[in-house]
């Protein structure tokens, strides 16, 4: 050591906590893959899993330790099998998901604000962690939106005329609005 020491990025956080581990565990891939092909895919996981803090990775690899592929559960899981279970042990944050700043800081936000489905396309976002890709799933989030319209309305309208609003229709309009609130910072014309 020359007298200071280097930060640990989050890769290798991630190496030391789950990779370096698990492949202390036994995990390996299949004879013929190149060593410069399995570091590859050990790096892109790394760098995917590096929003996880040290406790989740923890929890990672003890639910991996038995998910090795091969018939002797000795090769490494898929990159799908390690970002699923991450997901399980700690979602990863909405502003982290590939695409989601260019989906909405493009034309298709620009859409669903004026058409007023920003919030339902923000909470597709969170659920499927990608944009609607067909009509069925473009016609739920209207229909979501149509439906959401229509209870924000006769909820202001309550509330304008004095009446009290029931604790589920509070935490309606509060989760309504702290969406909205979140999807509209995504869109640069309505950054305040």
């Amino acid at each position: 050591m020359d007298g200071h020491t280097q930060a640990e990025t989050k890769r290798d956080r991630v190496r030391r906590l789950l990779l370096a581990p698990l492949a202390g565990m036994g995990f390996r891939f299949p004879k013929g893959t190149a060593p410069e092909e399995g570091q590859k895919r050990l790096d892109r996981i790394a760098d995917e899993l590096g929003y996880l803090d040290e406790a989740n990775l923890v929890r990672l690899r003890e639910s991996l330790r038995d998910k090795g592929e091969g018939s002797a559960r000795r090769f490494w899981p898929a990159h799908a099998t390690f970002v699923a279970f991450a997901q399980l042990a700690q979602p990863r944050p909405l502003h982290e998901l590939p695409g989601i700043a260019s989906w909405f800081a493009s034309v298709a936000g620009q859409e669903a604000l004026a058409a007023g489905r920003l919030v339902a396309e923000y909470r597709f976002w969170l659920r499927h962690h990608r944009p609607p890709m067909n009509e069925v799933e473009r016609r739920r989030i209207a229909d979501h939106s149509r439906d959401a319209a229509d209870r924000l309305a006769r909820l202001r309208d309550k509330q304008g005329r004095g009446w009290r609003l029931d604790a589920a229709d509070l935490a309606w309009l509060d989760a309504h609005e702290r969406d909205d609130a979140r999807a509209r910072t995504l869109i640069p014309e309505t950054r305040a």
